[in-house]
């Protein structure tokens, strides 16, 4: 009997540290796919080496292979699509267009399961100014709709809102409307 006590007193511990551990990595693990399905916006880094593509060759890219040759490193494998204009990073899908060498647009929209929790964002750049809307996330039916070229009326009928725009020469943001465009 108290050897079998002895046995019980030493597997207890043991069985609630192994439950206990178990416990924390589901949590660790839940936290990290949580983490991983939130997306993560970067269209201001996408602007920053659209930007840098037109300093060092004098207009903006055709397509996102062009960048990719230019400011990118060559090593990493990028989801480009759609005529390589198109590309998928982090839960996040941007469609770039060039509209003239010395103006692009540039969407932003979330994708996968907490879409929600993140905002669509529409930026028209050149190299003086960028304009910025923002706006809550795309169903996917409107997210299919959305256009290259989007008129203001467009933007605000998908719930866009323009945000102060940015003065690229001086690096600040300026009064709405105020860059003339």
């Amino acid at each position: 009997m108290l050897t079998r006590l002895k046995i019980s007193l030493v597997l207890m511990p043991l069985a609630i540290a192994v439950v206990v551990g178990i416990y924390v990595y589901s949590l660790w693990a839940s936290e990290r796919q949580r983490a991983a399905d939130i997306p993560v916006e970067s269209a201001s880094m996408m602007m920053r080496d659209l930007l840098a593509f037109h300093e060092k060759r004098g207009g903006f890219p055709s397509d996102l292979k062009q960048l990719e040759e230019v400011v990118w490193e060559k090593k990493q494998n990028r989801n480009i699509t759609m005529g390589d204009r198109a590309l998928n990073h982090r839960n996040y899908f941007y469609l770039y267009t060039r509209l003239s060498p010395h103006r692009i647009t540039l969407w932003a929209v979330p994708m996968g399961n907490a879409r929600d929790e993140a905002a669509t964002w529409f930026l028209v750049v050149t190299p003086e100014a960028c304009r910025r809307w923002k706006g809550a996330s795309l169903r996917p039916e409107d997210a299919s709709k959305i256009r290259a070229d989007a008129s203001i009326k467009e933007l605000g009928i998908l719930g866009l809102v323009e945000q102060p725009p940015v003065d690229l020469n001086n690096k600040q943001t300026v009064a709405p409307f105020a860059s003339g465009y």
